[in-house]
C-alpha cells in the first residue's frame, strides 16, 4: 500500500477447549464460544466484511494519493526528487488528444512544488510558471504510446514556446527604452541551446515504446539551473536549458494550458497550500 499504509487485519486466536458442567447448573458459554457461534450465524456475511475491508484499504490509499477524476490515475501525494526536500503534489488533470473527432485520454499529469516557498512567492505575486521554486510534472500513461508520437506532441506545443520566449529577451529595452544589442544576441543563442536540447529529448524518446502505466517525470529547479526528463525507472535526461524548462512548463501552467483541467486543478492547488 502507498507511503508503507498497510491494511491489518485481526483474527481469532487459539480458542478454548469445552468445559463440562453439571447438567443441573445454569448453562455458561465462554466468551470463545460465543465468538465461534456468532461466527457461524454470520457465515453469509463474510463476503461483506471482505468488501468493507477492500473498501476501508481504499479509503486508507487514497488519503495518500491524489486520485485524477477522469483517468482515475493516483498520484502520491508527496515524493522526494535526488533525496532533497519533499514535494507535495498541488493537482492533477488529464491529456486528451483529438484522434478525428473524439478526444481520446493520453495520460494524466500532475504537479508538484516545495509547497513552503510556492506558498511565499505566490503570496508575492509569483506564479506557478515564473515562481523560482522547485517545481516538477509526472505524468502517468493510460494507453500505449510511441516514444516518437508523445515526444512530438509536446514538443509541437514547446517549439513556439521556446521561440516567444526567445523574441520577448532579444526585444526587451532598457529602462530608457532602447534596444539592447547585448540582450538579443544571448536572447539567440539561448533559443539555439533550446532546440538543441529539444534534440537531445527526442533522442531519448526515439525508438522507445511507452507502455499504458509508464511515468515521465519532469524536474525543474529554476535556482540549481537544473531540468530534467525522463521516464520513471530509468536514467533521466540531465539539461540546463532555462529558456526550454520554461517552456515546457509553460504547456501545463502557463496562459493557454494543453490540460485545462489540470491547469485549474494546480492552481487552486496551490492556492490552498
Amino acid at each position: 500500500t502507498p507511503d508503507g499504509c498497510a491494511l491489518v487485519s485481526r483474527g481469532c486466536g487459539g480458542l478454548s477447549s469445552a468445559m463440562t458442567i453439571p447438567a443441573s447448573a445454569a448453562r455458561v458459554v465462554s466468551p470463545a464460544r460465543r465468538d465461534v457461534r456468532a461466527l457461524r450465524s454470520r457465515a453469509g456475511s463474510r463476503a461483506t466484511f471482505s468488501k468493507q475491508a477492500r473498501v476501508n484499504n481504499e479509503i486508507v490509499a487514497r488519503a495518500f494519493s491524489i486520485v485524477e477524476p477522469a483517468t482515475k490515475v493516483s498520484f502520491p501525494k508527496t515524493f522526494n526528487p535526488h533525496g532533497g526536500d519533499t514535494m507535495q503534489c498541488i493537482g492533477a488533470g488529464v491529456r486528451e488528444k483529438k484522434i478525428a473527432i473524439i478526444n481520446v485520454k493520453v495520460y494524466g499529469v500532475a504537479m508538484y512544488v516545495d509547497a513552503a516557498k510556492c506558498k511565499e512567492e505566490l503570496a508575492n505575486g509569483g506564479s506557478l510558471l515564473t515562481g523560482s521554486f522547485d517545481k516538477a510534472l509526472l505524468v502517468q500513461l493510460v494507453r500505449d504510446v510511441d516514444g516518437k508520437t508523445f515526444w512530438e506532441a509536446l514538443d509541437e506545443a514547446v517549439g513556439p514556446r521556446i521561440r516567444r520566449i526567445a523574441t520577448d529577451m532579444a526585444t526587451a529595452e532598457d529602462e530608457d527604452g532602447n534596444f539592447m544589442a547585448s540582450v538579443a544576441e544571448a536572447a539567440e543563442v539561448a533559443e539555439e541551446k533550446a532546440m538543441d536540447e529539444c534534440e537531445e529529448i527526442k533522442g531519448l524518446f526515439q525508438g522507445r515504446k511507452l507502455r499504458k502505466d509508464d511515468k515521465v517525470l519532469i524536474w525543474w529547479s529554476p535556482n540549481k539551473g537544473k531540468f530534467e526528463i525522463g521516464v520513471v525507472g530509468g536514467m533521466p535526461l540531465e539539461l540546463t536549458s532555462q529558456q526550454l524548462a520554461q517552456a515546457v512548463f509553460d504547456v501545463y501552467c502557463g496562459d493557454d494550458p494543453v490540460s485545462p483541467s489540470a491547469y485549474q486543478s494546480f492552481v487552486a492547488g496551490a492556492a490552498a497550500l
